[in-house]
Order: C-alpha cells, then structure tokens, then sequence
C-alpha cells in the first residue's frame, strides 16, 4: 500500500496538543468496579481512576492491565477470558459481543497472524491494550478519519473499509459514499446491464482494502504516522494516534467535510 505519511501527519499535526482535551471516551465507575471484583484493581483505585479526564483514565488503565493480560494470556486463560471481555463489553461498549468468538479471534491474531474484519472492533480492543507497540483499535471512527485524510489530502488512492457504525453525524455523511463520489469514474458503465447485483462490490475493489488484509495494513500505516507525528515516547504506542483518530471523526472531520469543495 502507497500512502503519503507526510500529508498525513501533516493533517493530524494541528490536534496533537489538545489531544487530552478531545478525547472523551470513558468507563464508568460501575465498569471500573468490575474489575475489582476481578481483583485487577483496588476500590480505592477505582475511585482514583474515575477522578480522572478520559484521557488520562484511559492511558493509566492500559499501563495497568498490559502486563496482567499478558500474563493470564499464558498461565491463566480463563481469566484472561474474563478480563478480555470486560475490555470489550465494559471498556468498549460492545455488550452483545460473544466470549468464545472474540476470544477466538483475538488468538488468531497473536498466534497465527490472521486477521479477519469480521468482529475487528472487538477483538482489536484486546491486542491494543496487550500490544500496543503492534496493534490498534479498528472501528468505525478511526477508519472514517484516516479515510478523510487520504482522501482529501491526496494521501493515498486506496481506502480502508469501515465497520457498521452508530454515530448520526458520520452516518449523514457517508464516507464510502464520498469515497465513491469523488472517484466516480470507476462506476461509469457503457450499459445499463453492467449495473448487476455485484456492481458495487466489484467496483469497490479498486478503491477498498481487503477485508482480511484491513486490520494489518492500518496498524502499519499508524505505525509510520506515529513515528513521525510524536517527538516523545508516545511515538511507540500506536493508541495516541489512534484516540486522536477516533476524537475528530464526529467534529473536526465533519467541519472539514461540509466546508471542502471536494465535490
């Protein structure tokens, strides 16, 4: 995959320092105390942690559960079952999100490099807070920004493909939609006939990653932009790209969209 890393970085570069500001996703003190029953972290941590701005909360609970999820990974794996879950259905947010299929998937990643996008918002919630040097968290805000970012920067002429998402704002303004404006030519037809039940599946695939190459190809991409988007140690770990992805999707992307004569 050719991008433009610099066009990229470029982009991002102007958010970097109110990232702490942006950021807003944050468990709740009910979920924190989960994982004191868990025995992971005292109540008084709990309370400690909740006291936190999001971003701060988030940065200090990944330092903690890194090494414990490394470590039941090997010798205690229904804990890290259990604890992997809480990342998923409390941390994230995905309650309907099946154990047995998750964890599974999680494994398939770790232990033979398969990737599928199937479940990739889930399963990359656990990789990122047990790697985060290698893995992200794929979903459908941090792909919708970098989408935007190649695509009005001119980064790159391939895109990633994104999961189903809830959010009205993105929803309004499609980014597969604009994706396929912007590149219509690849849907002209010389007959009505050629617009078949696979017409846009087949189209797509000039301009859209393959699904099972989605996961890896982004986590290698943020990689490069993160080395060259920090001076500092936050350089290493790909999820400070990531949340500063995740936090301009809804707001500074969507400003971006509505006033772009890209269209």
């Amino acid at each position: 995959m050719n991008f433009d890393i610099d066009k990229i970085v470029n982009y991002l570069q102007k958010y970097t320092s109110d990232l702490e500001d942006y950021y807003q996703w944050s468990v709740s003190l009910k979920s924190l105390y989960k994982i004191v029953e868990l025995g992971v972290i005292s109540k008084e941590k709990a309370l400690e942690l909740d006291a936190l701005k999001p971003y701060e909360k988030e940065v200090q609970l990944k330092a903690i559960l890194q090494p414990i999820l490394l470590e039941s990974y090997q010798n205690n794996f229904p804990f890290f079952q259990e604890l992997g879950m809480w990342i998923v259905r409390d941390w994230g947010g995905i309650r309907a999100a099946k154990m047995e299929d998750t964890i599974a998937t999680v494994k398939d990643v770790l232990e033979k490099n398969k990737a599928p996008f199937k479940r990739v918002a889930s399963y990359s919630k656990v990789c990122t807070f047990m790697n985060p040097n290698k893995y992200l968290i794929y979903d459908s805000r941090v792909a919708y920004s970098l989408n935007w970012i190649l695509l009005s920067q001119k980064a790159g002429t391939i895109y990633f493909p994104i999961p189903e998402g809830r959010n009205s704002k993105m929803s309004a303004f499609d980014m597969k939609v604009l994706i396929r404006l912007k590149h219509k030519e690849n849907y002209q037809v010389n007959s009505i006939s050629e617009i078949d039940k696979r017409f846009i599946l087949n189209r797509d695939k000039s301009l859209f990653i393959p699904q099972n190459e989605a996961y890896k190809e982004m986590c290698q991409l943020v990689k490069e932009i993160s080395l060259k988007l920090w001076n500092t140690e936050k350089a290493e770990k790909l999820y400070f790209t990531e949340m500063l992805l995740f936090s301009i999707a809804d707001s500074f992307v969507i400003e971006d969209i509505v006033n772009s004569d890209l269209f």
